[in-house]
């Protein structure tokens, strides 16, 4: 017997399959339109499942606040469950893709049920940049080819070079485009977030082309050849599929961006490292929300452990913890996506438990001016 295969040294260890339930959506829904289930219940599936039945199981279920020992770690980093579950959701999210086109292309579908299920294919399909963000991490090059190519699913090949490289460094600060501000709503972080992380990726590729004297215009430039694998997935939807395929790629992969902006609005808003001898302050577990609801951290494959992900950036997401001296976040993430869509909702729960955590400290607020800040620095 393994020696990994002892459930004691994590209690979630069998519940981590959850992750496969939005990829395997598409195709469960492919076999059910062609055994002639209503189109309705095909159409609002997902939306329905994602903004609706998973933050009701998150709160049925509840939280989950249990670490792994230290004296485990290193077990669960090498045990190759973790990795092969990762290896085999990537390959099912290609097929979940591929259903979903499918399922649109076929022309039975009206217009409103059409609209309805390539927007909530495209918010199910989002979670693939999870596991792209997980194998991203990792220093072995077939993890992170894997990652690649499950980020050329939804064309956000992008993502691993700003992320990396940009957000990890200026997480937190005004400096950076995925942290959100006080008093920003989704729709105006969505409008600065999205293009500035391609400004974002951009820049660093095209430091590091020149800082090894390679040309933009090549086969080096890694964000030209995530593209390319792109249009190489539409290409192939498209023969299969023909023209309207175009439509529903170009829909999915813009709701999945805008999924992903989402995930991010919840990790830091309104957090801020403040400036220390004219130095940003290490980033602590005091900059980053985080949540313990089990349901969506099993779907998220913890991404709510958001402090401990980014005081360990190498860590496992077997392995992260739930920090103390972090902030944390009233629902999980599906539920905070229906919250954010509304925004005085959002602002109405978050703003009020923000200034409880900084102490009504303003300095520690990202988005606040000096001005505001100098008048009424303690503001309760």
């Amino acid at each position: 017997m393994s020696r990994y295969s002892n459930f004691q040294y994590d209690p979630r260890r069998a519940l981590w399959v959850v992750g496969f339930l939005m990829p395997a959506l598409a195709p469960l829904l492919f076999g059910l339109q062609h055994i002639g289930v209503n189109l309705w219940v095909i159409a609002v599936t997902p939306l329905a499942l994602l903004f609706g039945v998973a933050p009701i199981i998150d709160h049925l279920i509840g939280k989950d606040t249990r670490n792994i020992s230290n004296e485990v770690l290193l077990v669960l980093k090498h045990d190759p469950y973790y990795r092969r579950l990762l290896y085999l959701i990537v390959p099912t999210y290609a097929l979940g893709v591929f259903c979903a086109c499918a399922i649109a292309s076929n022309g039975q579908f009206t217009t409103a049920q059409w609209l309805l299920f390539t927007i909530g294919s495209g918010f199910v399909h989002s979670l693939i940049v999870l596991v792209a963000h997980e194998l991203g991490h990792a220093t072995q090059k077939r993890d992170q080819q894997l990652a690649g190519f499950a980020l050329s699913l939804i064309a956000y090949g992008h993502f691993s070079l700003e992320h990396n490289m940009g957000h990890h460094v200026n997480v937190a600060t005004p400096k950076d485009p995925a942290s959100a501000r006080y008093g920003e709503s989704i729709y105006g972080f969505a409008l600065r977030e999205m293009p500035g992380i391609v400004r974002g990726a951009i820049a660093i590729e095209k430091k590091r082309l020149d800082r090894r004297g390679q040309n933009w215009w090549s086969l080096h430039n890694s964000l030209l050849k995530s593209w390319m694998a792109s249009l190489c997935i539409l290409a192939v939807l498209v023969v299969f599929f023909g023209a309207v395929a175009i439509a529903f790629y170009a829909l999915h992969c813009v709701v999945a961006w805008f999924s992903i902006t989402m995930a991010n609005y919840t990790a830091h808003y309104g957090l801020l490292r403040r400036e220390v001898n004219g130095k940003r302050e290490r980033c602590g577990p005091e900059h980053s929300w985080s949540s313990s609801f089990l349901f969506s951290n099993l779907l998220f494959f913890n991404l709510q452990r958001h402090a401990d992900h980014h005081k360990n950036a190498q860590r496992p997401f077997q392995s992260l913890a739930m920090l103390d001296n972090t902030p944390e976040l009233p629902s999980g993430i599906p539920g905070l996506f229906c919250m954010m869509l509304v925004p005085w909702i959002w602002f109405y729960v978050m703003d009020k438990r923000l200034l409880e955590f900084v102490e009504g400290d303003l300095s520690r607020v990202n988005g606040v001016s000096n001005a505001a800040i100098s008048e009424n620095i303690n503001v309760k």
